[in-house]
């Protein structure tokens, strides 16, 4: 099956990989051996794709990464707290969440097998506003600006929480804190650019408008991270109460960081998707189980539940006690950030992708049958990872959202701050003591935060990892690292590995409220999702190569599931915005 014309060496980055294996990131201590680079490929070094399913099962994989970085975050908490807000009202805007952005994410990847750029080449070029590089835009600049935002958020975490006569200083302090961070790194650009100034030797490259978005949403997706680190944290906490003093949980969260840092430092890609699909399995497994024994118990799901949640309705006839409206519409705002596929996963779907060998096993792009051919097959095995994994966590989303719904909502718990765990936990015994008593009711709590552990913990690894490869890769597209140097890559992945996780622990200790924040890191969502939708849909347009476009039917389907794409998330702001102010009114009221 395999087909190997030749081999495209250099000394320190590119070597094609020996017959039928997928890439690994991997360093040989023999300091002569030659480290794989899955970002290049040759015309003369590819492989062949797989012809049956059997076969092509060999070759899937990034998928269950995915499944691993979506469950924690958007599943297990957003999705829960969605239902146990709304009771099942809200079904049909989660299976939206979970179907429409499919497509979407697989047509990304179809370009990146077609040109065989990066997520973030490819966006860089996408047209609008742009100009070279400035050069005080450097690592050091990047490092000052995140010393900044943690001192900043720091400062309003305990601003906000003054009272009596400290309180008449907050608004001053929250309106000139931004104004003296600001006026900093203006200090800090101008003493980089002249440092740089002497020391530049070529023209820096172009960047456009892209850039500096995402660049600006890096800050916001540590918090995202920090809510996933802090959850694991809350859940061995839940199993070993008290035994590290009040702020258990805080002290939890920088083991499972140390742990994390010390799993994803040892392996590459091959460690990430094992440990990923083992996490992933188990906790999906107790989850689909206990929503099956709901039915024998006093919280069994009735038909008339799913017909109330397929109504397209976005409020209950009444409220939990002290929940308001607004906070509903950015609760779901959350859960649809972070159910099926998030932004962010979205993106780095294409690195896990590229990491696997798909781009790079199509070949260089060049005239003739046989590259497209290739491509073909590979878009077919990526489109049988994209569905596969789609089955998966709409299957889990679906048993997320019916236990929440089912019990939650009925005990009129909401989980938030540092009770998220433990209310979440609720949904699990609850199903067991209805069914039985003493030990199995044990085992049942014992199994949820083993469980939650196990799927927290997998989200931790798959975000960290997906995160320090994409601003590795910002570094290379700004040529602050050279792109090929591909040695030098895998040094700032696993930099910013380190970096990710021992800011997001910081970010936990300052807000100890996951649900929070994974709300104010949704706000991403609301630039990202019109973007990544419109983007591809001018990519499918202007740029993929013609001899492996979409069917028609495939192109319809993306029109249509991209333009819900791009309006959903700023619609849900611009609501929840007009409900807190009072532009709007709730229906029937």
């Amino acid at each position: 099956m395999l087909r190997e014309r030749g081999r495209v060496r250099q000394k320190r980055a590119n070597v094609s990989q020996p017959d039928g294996k997928t890439p690994i990131e991997t360093e040989q201590v023999d300091s002569k051996s030659i480290v794989e680079n899955p970002y290049a490929r040759s015309a003369d070094s590819f492989q062949e794709p797989p012809k049956g399913f059997l076969e092509m099962l060999k070759h899937l994989g990034p998928g269950m990464i995915l499944v691993g970085s979506i469950v924690g975050s958007g599943e297990l908490i957003m999705t829960t707290k969605l239902g146990a807000e709304v009771g099942f009202l809200l079904l049909w805007f989660i299976l939206l969440s979970c179907f429409i952005k499919v497509v979407v994410q697989a047509e990304l990847v179809r370009y990146t097998i077609s040109s065989g750029k990066t997520f973030l080449e490819i966006f860089n070029a996408l047209p609008g506003p742009g100009h070279q590089r400035p050069r005080w835009l450097t690592t050091r600049w990047l490092a000052t600006v995140l010393l900044s935002f943690l001192a900043g958020v720091a400062i309003y975490t305990q601003v906000n929480s003054w009272e009596g006569r400290l309180e008449a200083w907050r608004p001053a302090i929250l309106v000139g804190l931004p104004l003296l961070l600001f006026g900093f790194l203006v200090i800090q650009a101008i003493r980089i650019d002249r440092v740089e100034r002497h020391r530049a030797t070529a023209a820096t490259p172009r960047i456009n408008w892209f850039m500096w978005v995402y660049l600006s949403s890096v800050l916001l997706m540590y918090i995202n991270g920090g809510a996933i680190v802090g959850g694991a944290g809350q859940a061995l906490e839940l199993a070993l109460p008290g035994k590290l003093g009040d702020h258990g949980a805080v002290y939890w969260t920088i083991g499972v960081a140390i742990a994390a840092a010390a799993i994803l430092l040892s392996g590459g890609y091959r460690v990430l998707e094992r440990v990923s699909i083992g996490l992933v399995f188990s906790f999906t497994l107790i989850t689909i189980v206990c929503t099956v024994l709901l039915q024998w118990t006093g919280y069994a799901i009735s038909w008339s539940d799913i017909r109330v949640g397929l109504e397209g309705r976005m409020f209950p006839d009444r409220l939990l006690p002290g929940l308001a409206a607004a906070t509903i519409v950015m609760t779901a705002l959350a859960a649809y950030a972070g159910t099926g596929i998030g932004h962010y996963e979205m993106i780095t779907y294409t690195y896990w992708c590229v990491e696997k060998g798909y781009s790079r096993n199509a070949g260089e792009n060049v005239p003739g049958e046989d590259w497209p051919r290739r491509a073909r097959g590979w878009v077919r095995v990526m489109y049988t990872d994209v569905f596969l994994t789609m089955i998966v966590y709409t299957v889990s989303t679906l048993c997320f959202y019916f236990l929440g719904a089912a019990i939650l909502n009925k005990k009129g718990l909401d989980p938030g701050k540092t009770e998220t765990l433990s209310k979440l936990q609720v949904m699990y015994t609850s199903v067991i003591q209805e069914l039985s008593s003493g030990a199995l009711a044990d085992w049942a709590a014992t199994g949820f935060i083993v469980g939650a552990f196990f799927v927290l913990f997998s989200t931790v690894l798959a975000g960290a990892a997906g995160g320090a490869r994409l601003l590795s890769d910002a570094l290379c597209v700004m040529r602050v690292i050279d792109p090929a140097d591909y040695p030098e890559r895998q040094r700032h992945i696993r930099a910013l590995i380190v970096i990710g996780l021992a800011t997001g622990t910081i970010m936990y200790s300052l807000f100890e409220n996951p649900p929070v924040m994974l709300m104010i890191s949704s706000l991403v969502s609301v630039v990202f999702y019109p973007v990544l939708a419109l983007g591809t849909l001018w990519l499918r347009h202007r740029k993929v190569d013609s001899r492996i476009l979409p069917s028609p039917a495939t192109t319809v389907f993306l029109w249509i599931c991209g333009l819900i794409l791009a309006v959903t998330s700023p619609l849900v702001v611009c609501y929840a915005l007009a409900l807190k102010n009072g532009w709007v009114r709730l229906p029937g009221s």
